[in-house]
């Protein structure tokens, strides 16, 4: 962004000041970055509390209209009461524009945004006047369509654990502070670590987002695993997969700021002729003992071992796994000790004849997300109203899993402006899943889904239309602090 720009935007200068705070970032002070992973009590993706005086949210990877994967933001009150913010839409060249929004209470806005010029990237920062919103996003082009959580947070480090650049792996880095931030980008592959000398030093401005070809630099790997990491200051990240033919997809992935001790794969499935593995990232200095237990709807299965050294990833092939039958629903748990913990992410590939799109990949679900402290989850749905910005977008099914050692208590409720639907309650035994699906969760597909237990709970949903279970899914976003019904 130039001095220039600068000149024209004095709004946007008193806008970064204010997203510097919010993201507690020292105006004029900038620490030292390090490659040591940090594990944090907070998820990536947290709902406010209902009484902060402002929240912030980003949201990153996409194009700009008529690229490869333009976007629609999704914003879901889950208040009783209306709720204003404005969203900063910039790009890669410096082109910004500012909207503003209100969403009604217990409602969803899809808002319209500008067609921005010049650029071929652009982020979002949505800056909410309260709490109690949680955004979301969903991209889509000629490989397929995602629908992600956006990010409630900055970090000085990001952890993309899966990923391949057989097709096009893009890095988005975007500065919302006021101070400008360098950044390094670093990769592990089958071969080790590589540390592109062109990655290195890479300056984001204030205000800016900048966009990262992986596959300029590591080129035709079939699994690489990304750790964005600054000198100074913090930042936010994600990555664009975009899948090669003869199976497509496209999936915008947000990073991991820490490494967790524990993950959950609330629900999977082995599909005929389909590739799909789990991938654990150890960025760390320390090797560690990883634990993978499977469990089908009948019970558990075998775990799976492996000591994944430092700065490694244990790519494991699940669809090789003769002790997981194919087409059988199945959830995973990953366990690491030894060190600060890792990162857990999963990449399926379905046949070409599925429908599309065949290919996706997503983070698990980390530990600080599976017990936040108001013992909540909100479920976006992938759009407003009846016509979602995907053609035919609708949950397929909800997975919520007791990752806690005792059985919980759970409900699961639609959410809209006239009251609450019921979906499901009960008690779920440790380690086991239920699944809201079918007629019960299509009467509510427009409607966010509100999800409270007892304890530590996996939620994830899987959405539709894709070629099979795992192409697309949404994790919920967890609040931290309960919101009454």
């Amino acid at each position: 962004m130039s001095p220039a720009h600068h000149n024209r935007e004095p709004r946007w200068r008193v806008l970064l000041l204010v997203v510097a705070v919010l993201a507690g970032v020292a105006i004029g002070f900038g620490t030292e970055g390090s490659t040591a992973p940090s594990v944090s009590a907070e998820p990536a993706a947290q709902v406010s509390p209902p009484d902060a005086e402002s929240s912030a949210w980003y949201c990153t990877g996409q194009s700009t209209p008529g690229g490869v994967a333009p976007n629609a933001l999704v914003m879901t009150n889950t208040l009783g009461r209306p709720v204003t913010a404005t969203v900063t839409t910039i790009t890669d060249a410096g082109a910004v524009a500012h909207t503003a929004v209100s969403v009604p209470p217990r409602s969803v806005v899809s808002p319209s945004l500008p067609a921005l010029s010049p650029g071929s990237w652009e982020a979002q920062i949505v800056i909410v006047d309260g709490g109690g919103v949680a955004v979301s996003q969903l991209v889509q082009g000629s490989s397929g369509w995602d629908e992600s959580p956006c990010t409630s947070t900055t970090s000085s480090q990001w952890f993309f654990p899966g990923g391949t650049t057989d097709g096009a792996l893009d890095v988005s880095l975007l500065n919302p502070t006021a101070t400008p931030v360098v950044v390094d980008l670093s990769f592990i592959t089958k071969a080790g670590a590589v540390h592109p000398i062109n990655y290195q030093g890479i300056v984001v401005q204030p205000g800016s987002v900048v966009m990262e070809n992986v596959a300029s630099e590591v080129q035709n790997d079939s699994t690489v695993s990304t750790v964005v990491t600054t000198r100074t200051g913090r930042i936010v990240a994600s990555v664009l997969q975009a899948f090669a033919a003869p199976s497509a997809g496209l999936s915008l992935v947000p990073g991991s700021p820490t490494v967790a001790s524990h993950w959950a794969i609330p629900q999977a499935e082995e599909a005929t002729g389909g590739s799909s593995e789990i991938d654990v990232f150890n960025p760390g200095t320390t090797p560690e003992n990883v634990t993978v237990r499977l469990r089908l709807p009948s019970g558990a299965l075998a775990p799976l071992t492996s000591t994944v050294g430092a700065s490694s990833t244990w790519v494991l092939a699940t669809s090789a796994q003769t002790r997981i039958p194919v087409g059988a629903p199945y959830s995973a748990e990953i366990e690491a000790a030894g060190g600060a913990g890792v990162v857990v992410g999963r990449t399926i590939v379905l046949p070409a004849s599925a429908a599309a799109p065949q290919a996706g990949v997503a983070l698990a679900v980390d530990g600080p997300s599976q017990s936040p402290s108001g013992k909540a989850w909100i479920v976006p749905p992938p759009g407003a109203g009846s016509s979602p910005p995907v053609s035919g977008a609708a949950p397929g099914s909800l997975a919520l899993m007791n990752t806690s050692s005792r059985p919980e208590r759970y409900s699961a409720g639609a959410m809209s402006s006239s009251g609450q639907t019921q979906l499901a309650a009960g008690t779920i035994a440790p380690g086991a899943t239920v699944l809201v699906s079918g007629s019960n969760l299509s009467r509510v597909a427009a409607d966010p889904i509100m999800v409270r237990s007892d304890g530590a709970m996996g939620v994830s949903e899987d959405v539709g239309p894709t070629g099979g279970l795992g192409v697309v899914t949404m994790p919920g976003f967890p609040l931290a602090r309960a919101i009454n019904s």
